[in-house]
């Protein structure tokens, strides 16, 4: 596998919304699933689904202590990833492909579940 293709892995890996509101509680430190559970308002179940997912990419980290289960970043570079891509999307209004589909495709029905125009 390239490094590219190891990177489009990572970032879709990331990009998944739910996945990303863990990293950006992780962002400010460890916390346990049940923390993440009550915060993001969620079933146990989907954000322990998520967490196996961003393990399995080497995002996070765990360790057990007595009956609960902590989470943390695997490496600092990743919190000033997520701070650093909010701080874009405020400052440079990226990533308007939804609108641009929607408008491209003259308001179709369907067209708004679509990442990137032309993709």
């Amino acid at each position: 596998m390239t490094l590219t293709e190891d990177q489009a892995r990572f970032l879709r890996c990331i990009g998944e919304p739910t996945r990303l509101q863990i990293l950006k509680l992780l962002v400010k430190g460890e916390r346990c699933v049940g923390e993440l559970t009550g915060v993001l308002n969620k079933e146990q179940s989907l954000i322990s689904h998520h967490l196996r997912a961003l393990k399995k990419c080497n995002i996070v980290k765990e360790r057990q202590e007595a009956q609960k289960v902590y989470y943390k970043l695997t490496d600092a570079r990743l919190a000033r990833l997520i701070i650093d891509c909010e701080a874009l999307m405020k400052e440079l209004s990226l990533c308007k492909c939804q609108e641009v589909n929607h408008e491209r495709k003259g308001n179709q029905e369907g067209s708004e579940g679509e990442i990137c125009p032309d993709s």
